[in-house]
């Protein structure tokens, strides 16, 4: 059985995503980590106390899977051990994504009830 160790990353959409980095810099002191894109959406990573908050550029509207919120948990090593404990609750598993070259382990994605997407991360990620 998996457990949850810890919320790695919570995600926002945001119309002005230059707006977005300044405010919670401005409010709480986070710090830019990295600027890349996800499913040819730009992102913002901040640093916020050990936490990571993402910042997803949502001017141009709704990007499907994105942003989602990630879950450090205990898991398997095969995933579709993990695909299979999920799905046997009800839950579809909606991607698998190994993970970078030269990390350890991989994500599952579910969606919740309301529609957001949770990334479900077994080892490094």
């Amino acid at each position: 059985m998996y457990t949850a160790k810890t919320i790695r990353s919570w995600n926002f959409d945001t119309p002005d995503l230059e707006a977005s980095v300044k405010f919670w810099c401005n409010l709480l002191g986070a710090e830019e980590r990295t600027r890349h894109q996800v499913r040819g959406v730009d992102v913002v990573r901040l640093n916020l106390g050990g936490f990571g908050v993402g910042l997803f550029d949502g001017s141009a509207g709704e990007n499907e899977g994105v942003p989602h919120h990630t879950i450090g948990i205990d898991g398997p090593d095969d995933p579709e051990e993990l695909k299979a404990e999920i799905e046997a609750k009800g839950i579809e598993v909606v991607q698998f994504r190994p993970h970078r070259e030269g990390q350890n382990g991989y994500s599952l994605y579910v969606n919740d009830p309301a529609g957001n997407r949770i990334e479900l991360s077994v080892g490094e990620g």
